[in-house]
């Protein structure tokens, strides 16, 4: 077995947390990963990993071993693929994390142009938005809502949720159209807690002529099912506060943005976080590439979010 195969496993093993996940990973059998690692540990002459029936952890010297790792698979990786891409060729498997609005609003209506471009190119999504899913699910790219935690992986902001208040036609014949900002307290108003979000929800932030209102509603009924909330909106139940993120909802007439002559404070942000060094890689920089251009194209008017200037130098953030 080859060198560089024993460091894919060391670092499959590590990321996924036991020799059994970088198995099904790698598409090999436990034992053979077993087996890699150990001969990669007698060739070091340094524990690895301490195994207990619990939990594998990497040793001190398998930490300083691990991030070596990972430096030298990239540079391989690189390598072989640059060869690739010269004869105009990407080819290969991007795993991708994101939310269900975003591959649904922003991702699968461009998969196309993708394809188009990259033929041999595979995207595989995952339905999450937790950095830690990076090692766990061995994802390549996460679609990242709201401030990602500190980490070791590189974080490039695409653009920010803009939140303003809705409600169907029917909903406002029937009750009328806020005047003011206050007036909310004495609307049905639909809450969207979500699993990320941290603080209060339950605070509505008004902007005009530089003086912020904030109220506290009293929510009908709450619920982390985002788009179970707009359905509900558009059926007339209630008001909503949210970034919308489909400007057909508001261009059809089926959602009417309430006091348009205020403004909200943008909400969570939209980061692309990936690895240090992954950008060198032909496959995934051509991903990366792709979302930055499929969501600078979504809603350009921006009526629900606002873009970012993706020129921007990525953040590299420390943590995990």
């Amino acid at each position: 077995m080859n060198r560089g195969r024993r460091l894919e496993m060391l670092i499959c093993a590590a990321d996924s947390g036991s020799f059994a996940a970088a198995a099904r990973i790698m598409e090999l059998t436990p034992s053979a990963v077993s087996r890699g690692i150990a001969e990669l540990e007698r060739e070091l002459k340094v524990p690895l990993f301490n195994r207990t029936t619990r939990q594998l952890k990497l040793t001190q010297e398998g930490i300083d071993v691990y991030r070596r790792a990972v430096d030298i698979v990239a540079r391989i990786t690189e390598l072989t693929e640059g060869y690739t891409k010269r004869h105009g060729r990407i080819s290969g498997i991007v795993r991708v994390g994101v939310q269900a609005p975003l591959a649904r609003y922003v991702l699968m209506p461009r998969l196309a142009n993708l394809n188009d471009r990259y033929p041999e190119l595979l995207v595989e999504t995952r339905l999450t938005q937790d950095p830690r899913d990076m090692q766990s699910e061995n994802l390549d790219v996460l679609l990242h809502v709201g401030e990602p935690p500190p980490s070791r992986l590189v974080a490039q902001r695409l653009g920010q949720g803009k939140p303003a208040a809705y409600a169907s036609p029917d909903y406002v014949r029937r009750f009328g159209a806020p005047e003011q900002p206050a007036d909310f307290v004495n609307h049905r108003c639909l809450l969207f807690r979500p699993a990320w979000s941290i603080g209060s929800v339950d605070h509505w932030k008004f902007e005009r002529n530089g003086m912020l209102e904030t109220i506290q509603i009293r929510p009908s009924f709450v619920t982390p099912d985002r788009e179970g909330l707009i359905v509900a909106a558009c059926a007339g139940v209630g008001v909503i506060y949210m970034a919308c993120f489909d400007p057909a909802f508001l261009t059809s007439g089926r959602l009417t943005r309430l006091l348009p002559e205020w403004s909200c404070p943008p909400s969570f942000g939209i980061h692309l976080l990936y690895r240090r060094g992954s950008a060198g890689i032909p496959r995934v920089a051509a991903f990366l590439r792709f979302m930055r251009e499929a969501f600078a194209e979504f809603d350009p008017h921006e009526l629900t979010v606002l873009h970012a200037n993706t020129g921007q130098n990525p953040v590299h953030r420390r943590g995990w």
